[in-house]
């Protein structure tokens, strides 16, 4: 019943044949992004940039889900968002106006940019789609893709040789059949008006230098202890008497609770914030120090400096580019890395600040 039920489904979503567009008879791009967690989405910014870099006129579509949409809201790129909410599939009213939103337009071109996952939903969701020209991944490192056939062309995703390339180059291997590429490979968060009246607040008669550290994480193993954010926190505060402010997300309480009791100061807390916010804030700082999350791709994408910290990742292919944006690897355990290194390294930032 089951390999029936797989020929069925080529049948029917097999991909029509087509020819890949011309270039300058490309008016718009759809990008089925919904599938990822928030670092895949910043580092797709590049993507994006292409695109319009050397299509200057199309139009793009972005299809996001809940984790990782506020990141791109209000980009320069993107010129309409269609959210994804697997939570809501059970309801016909969203599932047809989700469908009716898919299917307002057609697009030259589409995409199923591929990083660290495959993701069968969203090559359904690009084969729904009005789409004269369809691609996505045929494979991931060796794994062949069951749905490829709902492309026009699909594209071999092998980094088994190549595990230093950056994630936004492997995300840009996407536009290869159309040659595009970009020169600016750094993330961007587009930060509004009513987002900077966070900073503002925060840093109200602030005169000091401000320090902004992210301490949890949602994967265990990419969280250097509280012990070793304490002792740090409290050596630079020893040092530079700066505002230290925390970006707390909702599995961090923990680690949280467990700092409080060993630092000899109270920082302030942001909680409930919005991405762009929190941007904002970090943009205003002179320094941001992070576990290797999401956050730290925030930070990334922000003009302020960087450290951070990976354990069983790979910073040659996370870490965010850009001036000032360092990292720090020890080995695949995390809390390998010293505290004297991480203040060694801050310390050279904050003096040239000062």
């Amino acid at each position: 019943m089951k390999t029936f039920f797989i020929k069925l489904l080529k049948i029917f979503l097999k991909a029509p044949q087509s020819k890949l567009p011309k270039l300058n008879s490309i008016k718009n791009v759809i990008i089925i992004r919904q599938h990822n967690q928030l670092g895949d989405i910043l580092a797709s910014v590049p993507l994006f940039r292409a695109i319009k870099e050397n299509i200057p006129d199309c139009s793009i579509t972005l299809v996001a889900s809940p984790d990782n949409i506020n990141a791109v809201k209000q980009n320069e790129f993107i010129s309409e968002i269609v959210l994804f909410d697997k939570k809501k599939l059970h309801s016909l009213k969203y599932l047809i106006s989700l469908i009716n939103s898919l299917r307002s337009k057609t697009y030259e071109i589409g995409l199923v940019p591929t990083t660290v996952s495959i993701s069968f939903t969203s090559g359904l969701l690009l084969r729904l789609v009005k789409c004269k020209y369809r691609i996505g991944p045929k494979s991931l490192d060796g794994k062949i893709f069951s749905g490829n056939y709902m492309f026009n062309e699909s594209i071999d995703f092998d980094w088994r040789e190549k595990e230093d390339v950056h994630i936004t180059q492997r995300i840009l291997k996407i536009v290869e059949p159309l040659q595009l590429t970009t020169k600016n490979f750094q993330s961007y968060i587009a930060i509004a008006d009513k987002d900077k009246l966070l900073p503002q607040e925060v840093f109200r008669g602030i005169n000091s230098l401000k320090i902004g550290l992210h301490i949890g994480a949602g994967k265990i193993q990419n969280r250097w202890s509280a012990s070793n954010f304490a002792e740090l926190i409290n050596k630079l505060n020893f040092r530079y008497r700066p505002f230290f402010y925390l970006t707390i997300w909702q599995w961090d309480k923990e680690i949280l609770s467990e700092l409080q009791k060993k630092i000899n100061l109270k920082p302030t807390i942001l909680r409930d914030k919005t991405i762009p916010e929190i941007a904002a804030v970090i943009d205003r700082s002179n320094l941001f120090i992070s576990n290797d999350t999401g956050i730290m791709h925030v930070a990334g994408a922000t003009a302020c400096p960087l450290i951070a910290l990976f354990g069983p990742t790979n910073p040659k292919m996370w870490s965010p580019i850009g001036e000032k944006k360092y990292f720090i690897k020890n080995s695949n355990d995390i809390n390998s890395i010293k505290v004297d290194d991480v203040l060694k390294l801050a310390e050279g930032i904050l003096n040239e600040t000062n």
